[in-house]
This record gives structure tokens, C-alpha cells and sequence, in this order.
């Protein structure tokens, strides 16, 4: 084999496994802005009320680009990478990963928009951070929809961390964040085994929250408990609550489950709800 055969060769080798490696693309609609000294990827499409879309630990803002056609009927909808996440920067290099802290960076992506107020669907993680987005904010977040969110990360959730989560990341995530994102996002739930206080959302911090909430949750979700839903639901003042029968931690994931989803979130989304 010639010199500048196993020239090409290599190239295309590499190339092949920078491919790989990388993290997703930008989409055409996609956006950055700088918050915080931080650069925030996210998505906008669509007119009207803010609708900020916040998916689950190590997604992106590419889960929900299946709902997105019809939010943006209705709404200017603006889905984000998390802080750590996708084509957002590093929050924080090490292995603790603090949603409290992702919170007041997407406060910072609502101010650097100039939004006076929004409407915010967090999934899992996205849901903590909805949940803190509504208390450290209740003048600017009006509404949330929580699904298979958590107010501590209880025994069960612990041990099921601990006992699926310690290995390297798999291609998919590696496709999804880039190689060294992949890894450190994987560290970073595995530590959540051993995290204590966030998240942290006593009765009396959810009785404080201003914004009518609409709490969704998988009956069987063994990640997230549901009890964690009931005591939302039990102490947030302006809420309802839907229990997806057969649904595990990821309800809206399951196709057969989206037609409901959409209508009872726009529904909710709307003000139909706001009077029973």
C-alpha cells in the first residue's frame, strides 16, 4: 500500500471516529446566548406565552421534538439544553452536579431573553429545576408541569443509581454530548447516589410556590417513586396531579400515551383548567 493510500486511509479513520465521538449538531433553529459566563444552547420556535422546555438528565433539547410541532401552535417555545448538557458549556467539571444551580442559570437565559414571564414541562431533572425555578422566581415562572419529578431522592432511588449507573456511557450518550461530556455527565448521576439536599423540597417549600402546577407521573416508575408525585401534589396550592397508568419514569416517552399527554398539558397549558 502506497504512502498516500494509507494517508487517505488514516483520514477517513479518524474522521469516522471523530464522528463518532462528536455531540449533536446545532439545529437551524437553534440559539446561544452567554448567561453567567456560561453559553446556553437552545431551540425557538413558535409565537406567544414563553414555554420553556426542560428535558431529563443527560437528554438534550432534542426530546421534545416530537410535541414541539404542536406547542408551537400555541406558544413561543424555547427548548433548552441543560447546563452540562448537549451543545450547552460545563456547569461544573467535577462529579457533583447541582440542579439548584442549573436553575439560576435558565433564570439567567429567562432574563437575557427579556421575558417577563414564562410557562415551563421539565422532565425528571428538568422537573427539579422547574420546581427551584419556581421558588427562587414565583413573579416570572406562572406555570409548570412537572413529570416524574422528585422532592429528595429517596432509598430506593439511591440503590437503583447505585446498581445500574457505574459503568462507562454507552454510544448513544456518547452521540448525543460528545465523548468526554458522555463521561462526565455518567459520573455525575452516579454521584447522585450520595447527594444529599438537592433536590430538597420539604412540604413547606412546596407550599410556598406561587404557580399552578400540573404533576405528572408513571404509576410504576421505580426511579422516582410516586410518592414523590402525591406529595407534590398534596402541597402545592394550585395543582392537579395525572398518574399514568402502567407509565415508568418516562410516561410521554410512550407513544400510545402522546395524544393524551398533548391534550391534557395544552389544556392545562391554556387556563381550562384554572376554575375546577
Amino acid at each position: 500500500m502506497s504512502h498516500k493510500v494509507i494517508v487517505v486511509a488514516l483520514f477517513f479513520l479518524c474522521a469516522g471516529l471523530n464522528t463518532l465521538n462528536a455531540q449533536e449538531a446545532p439545529a437551524p433553529n437553534g440559539k446561544f446566548a452567554t448567561v453567567k459566563g456560561l453559553k446556553l444552547y437552545y431551540e425557538e420556535s413558535g409565537k406567544g406565552t414563553p414555554l420553556i422546555l426542560l428535558h431529563g438528565f443527560s437528554g438534550s433539547a432534542s426530546a421534545w421534538k416530537v410535541f414541539v410541532p404542536e406547542y408551537e401552535k400555541h406558544y413561543r417555545v424555547i427548548a433548552v439544553d441543560l447546563p452540562g448538557h448537549g451543545r450547552s458549556d460545563y456547569m461544573d467539571t467535577t462529579r457533583v452536579y447541582l440542579h439548584k444551580r442549573a436553575a439560576e442559570y435558565i433564570l439567567g437565559l429567562i432574563d437575557h431573553l427579556k421575558l417577563d414571564s414564562v410557562y415551563v414541562i421539565g422532565h425528571s431533572s428538568g422537573g427539579f429545576i422547574s420546581t427551584y425555578m419556581a421558588t427562587l422566581r414565583p413573579e416570572v415562572v406562572r406555570r409548570i408541569i412537572v413529570v416524574d419529578g422528585q422532592v429528595y431522592y429517596s432509598k430506593q432511588t439511591r440503590e437503583i443509581i447505585a446498581n445500574c449507573c457505574g459503568s462507562p456511557p454507552g454510544q448513544p450518550l456518547i452521540n448525543r454530548h460528545g465523548n468526554e461530556k458522555a463521561i462526565l455527565l455518567r459520573k455525575q448521576f452516579y454521584h447522585f447516589r450520595l447527594l444529599h439536599g438537592d433536590p430538597s423540597f420539604t412540604p413547606d417549600v412546596l407550599a410556598s410556590i406561587k404557580a399552578r402546577a400540573f404533576i405528572i407521573h408513571g404509576d410504576n416508575d421505580q426511579i422516582a417513586p410516586l410518592f414523590n408525585a402525591l406529595e407534590m401534589y398534596n402541597n402545592i396550592p394550585k395543582s392537579h396531579l395525572w398518574v399514568v397508568p402502567n407509565g415508568g419514569h418516562s410516561p410521554s416517552s410512550d407513544p400510545n400515551n402522546h395524544p393524551e399527554y398533548l391534550r391534557r398539558t395544552l389544556e392545562f397549558l391554556d387556563g381550562a383548567w384554572d376554575k375546577k
